[in-house]
């Protein structure tokens, strides 16, 4: 019997290998993907104008996450948000909802890359142009 107990604990250290990542989520360490800094495809040659055109204001947009029915349901999902995303958000009452949102962005194209930098973090939110 004390053989076989030896044969299995050598067996089980031979298989056991280093952490995953999913080891380290169980420790209660948080997994982050690296994210590069701008998510957009930068290949592309834009002329002068529009490159011009593009660095002036062009509105002022905010990611908008959710729309709730209740007041109350609209409160602790704004806890739950600004906690995960470190922004911090705002109620808007818009009939019949009450409107999630966060940022505020002269760019929309900013605001996008935004968007798709929660995305990978599979929180989901769209953009929405205010003025």
């Amino acid at each position: 019997m004390r053989k076989i107990l030896i044969i299995a604990s050598l067996c089980a250290l031979a298989w056991a290998g280093s952490p995953t990542d999913l080891d380290s989520l169980f420790r209660g360490n948080e997994y982050k993907p690296t994210l590069s800094s701008s998510l957009r495809d930068t290949s592309s040659n834009i002329p002068a104008k529009v490159a011009a055109k593009n660095d002036k204001s062009d509105g002022f947009y905010m990611l908008q996450f959710e729309a709730v029915g209740d007041f109350d349901a609209a409160q602790r999902r704004k806890a739950q948000l600004s906690a995960s995303t470190g922004y911090t958000i705002q109620v808007v009452f818009d009939t019949p909802f009450y409107k999630l949102r966060a940022g505020g962005w002269s760019k929309r194209k900013v605001a996008e890359d935004k968007a798709r930098e929660l995305s990978a973090y599979n929180i989901p939110a769209f953009v929405v142009k205010i003025r």
